[in-house]
């Protein structure tokens, strides 16, 4: 990435990068009311002035492809010379499809459906996360939906150019929101850490991100501190640097079906299972153990994590990670969020997402996520 401020109140020196770039018409894309509610607006009106500027905010959470069109086609006819993303994961996802979509719009569902590549170049990308969770303005894939279908276009040219990590933008949100936010970003970071595809290098990341997250993450839920703010706003950039290579495993796999059919936002809904599938990477037969680099080498990381989460007990560890969310205010019985019968949880447990699962260090199988789901002993 080629440029990163990050302070808390560092918003107002995005000239810093603008100007790297030689810009003068931007393309702003951000959340219809968050934009002003976080206090970005505020800033960036100073900021700004003497640039053309064209807001885009006409676009779903979930984005779907119709939003990306209709965005591309706006900062066509707008002549951007760089798309600037002020939000969460939405509005820096829509941005992405935006630059992905540009070069030719009626191309957008073979880029989506992987028939076609994203061509490089065209403007530059710069995002501002509002929120401390999605890791989106340090990845090179956005999620997109086509009908019900959910896809992820990735492609190393939508990796942003620059990106401004300001706890200052987090203050305002609700305890709740700052809560599942931070969930989403340890189990980034979590997963990102055992993954078959980690490195030494993601793997100091995540251990990094990890502590600061366990460190500042309950301070600034609660007492809404500047330095807790910036810490976890920090924190979580790095986790998404982190999924950025190793991509997510298991517990992200399960979450989608949590949110389609009981609401629950993206971090609360992995962490539904993250407790009882860490629990179960610490007791995995050595047989099941996926990652290439055998045994040794994931006893040796999930050990580190039983350490970093004071859950090296594996009879334990579930529990512990389970009171932790509950600290934070996230309720973790699946039960309570309303996967009250057999049936529903089965229902959950079927949705998985494939590919996420594929990417999971331990294989899984039916027995252990009949357990995961407490479907007593039925299989999936």
């Amino acid at each position: 990435m080629q440029g990163t401020i990050a302070a808390y109140g560092g918003l107002g020196r995005i000239g810093e990068l603008l100007g790297a770039h030689e810009a003068r018409s931007i393309f702003l894309v951000t959340g219809r009311g968050s934009y002003a509610a976080c206090g970005a607006q505020a800033v960036l009106d100073e900021a700004l002035s003497d640039y053309r500027v064209e807001r885009f905010f006409d676009f779903e959470v979930n984005p779907k492809i119709e939003d990306g069109v209709r965005g591309a086609r706006a900062a066509k006819a707008f002549g951007a010379d760089l798309i600037l993303a002020v939000g969460g994961g939405s509005p820096m996802d829509v941005a992405k499809l935006i630059k992905a979509f540009l070069p030719d719009v009626d191309a957008a569902e073979a880029l989506v459906r992987g028939q076609q590549t994203v061509p490089d170049g065209g403007p530059p990308l710069i995002c501002v996360p509002t929120t401390a969770g999605s890791g989106s303005e340090a990845t090179h894939f956005a999620v997109v939906y086509i009908g019900k279908d959910k896809f992820s276009l990735a492609s190393p040219s939508l990796l942003p150019d620059g990106r401004v990590l300001d706890g200052s933008l987090l203050k305002t949100a609700s305890a709740y929101q700052r809560a599942v936010n931070g969930l989403d970003a340890l189990a980034q970071a979590t997963e990102g850490a055992w993954a078959a595809k980690s490195t030494e290098a993601t793997r100091a990341l995540s251990f990094q991100a990890i502590e600061a997250l366990n460190s500042h993450l309950p301070d600034m839920v609660h007492s809404n501190a500047a330095d807790a703010l910036q810490a976890v706003m920090v924190a979580a950039s790095q986790a998404g640097e982190v999924i950025n290579v190793t991509k997510t495993t298991a517990p992200h796999a399960f979450s989608y079906a949590f949110t389609s059919y009981h609401d629950l936002p993206h971090g609360h809904a992995v962490w539904m299972t993250l407790p009882a599938v860490f629990a179960l990477h610490q007791q995995a037969d050595a047989s099941a153990v996926t990652d290439p680099r055998g045994e040794t080498h994931f006893r040796a990381v999930m050990e580190r994590l039983g350490a970093l989460y004071g859950a090296s007990d594996p009879a334990t560890s579930e529990g512990v990670l389970k009171d932790f969310m509950a600290s934070l205010g996230a309720e973790p019985d699946m039960r309570a969020v309303g996967a009250k019968t057999i049936d529903q949880r089965a229902l959950l447990a079927s949705k998985v997402n494939r590919e996420r699962l594929g990417n999971n260090p331990v294989a899984l199988s039916d027995a252990d996520i009949a357990a995961l789901f407490d479907l007593e002993g039925a299989t999936c």
